[in-house]
């Protein structure tokens, strides 16, 4: 095993946290077994400290990402709501299980052998002889001992302990997997769209819809089809929808229209 005490410097700056109390750190690296057989604290409390710690800021940092009241969401134009939720498209158990995987002892584990710390774990004589620090639990604790380490050392400074949770952990990483589009709501379907441009304008978010609606079809794509222009004067938006039936392509020029407006995707666009 190597000694913490010749590699401190080295240590710091893989953690991007300098220590003004660096016997903390060495205190984050020392077992109860190695304290029981020759004196001293060992990492248990601090231990306790990073594991709420941890939790609390992986919670926040998630929170900040895909958190919002839906008065800040287009979807939810004029209805003032001030409610808040994270990503619509997802719910409590989405990210209770996101959380779950962040500071999973595998996840820790697997940061203290990205880091090489595990070698540098004061253990006493049991311990050494069953190897204990190839244990993922051991190396998870370890993590959190240094966690805890750092908020005692930084007198929990908040931007300190978010920002090395953020970055020791490669949170972004995570992240990229989560699906953030917000799923339509109904009131933006193709079969609600006239209503909903409809309550717009009685609202006052827009003019009033003018719908353009020929008495003769059109041909087009090898189909004869009935054509309908919606246009919406205080959004400078005019679309024109193509449907079997009048009252299809009246539904379809308005879904355009709020598409356009909303910067919403055309889900009939391949078809």
């Amino acid at each position: 095993m190597a000694n913490l005490s010749n590699d401190l410097e080295d240590v710091q700056q893989q953690l991007g946290y300098w220590f003004n109390n660096e016997h903390l750190l060495l205190q984050a690296f020392t077992r109860s077994s190695y304290s029981a057989q020759y004196g001293g604290e060992n990492n248990e409390v601090l231990e306790f400290i990073g594991d709420r710690v941890l939790d609390f800021y992986v919670v926040k940092i998630i929170a900040n990402t895909f958190g919002f009241t839906k008065s800040q969401s287009e979807y939810y134009d004029g209805e003032a709501l001030e409610e808040f939720c994270i990503v619509a498209n997802k719910n409590e158990a989405d990210f209770t299980e996101l959380k779950k995987e962040i500071v999973s002892n595998r996840t820790l584990a697997r940061k203290i052998d990205d880091l090489g710390f595990a070698k540098y774990l004061y253990m006493g004589d049991s311990d050494i002889q069953n190897h204990v620090e190839k244990q993922e639990k051991v190396k998870a604790d370890l993590f959190e001992a240094i966690l805890g380490a750092i908020a005692i050392d930084s007198e929990w400074h908040a931007k300190e302990l978010e920002e090395f949770v953020y970055n020791v952990l490669d949170l972004e990483e995570f992240f990229d997997e989560v699906d953030t589009e917000e799923e339509r709501p109904e009131k933006f379907t193709e079969e609600l769209a006239i209503n909903t441009l409809k309550e717009l304008a009685e609202h006052g978010k827009c003019s009033i819809p003018i719908y353009e609606l020929p008495d003769q079809q059109v041909y087009q794509d090898g189909q004869t089809w009935w054509k309908c222009t919606c246009t919406v004067n205080s959004w400078g938006i005019r679309e024109v929808g193509l449907g079997k039936t009048k009252k299809i392509a009246k539904k379809y020029a308005a879904y355009l229209v709020l598409c356009n407006h909303y910067g919403l995707k055309n889900e009939y666009e391949e078809e």
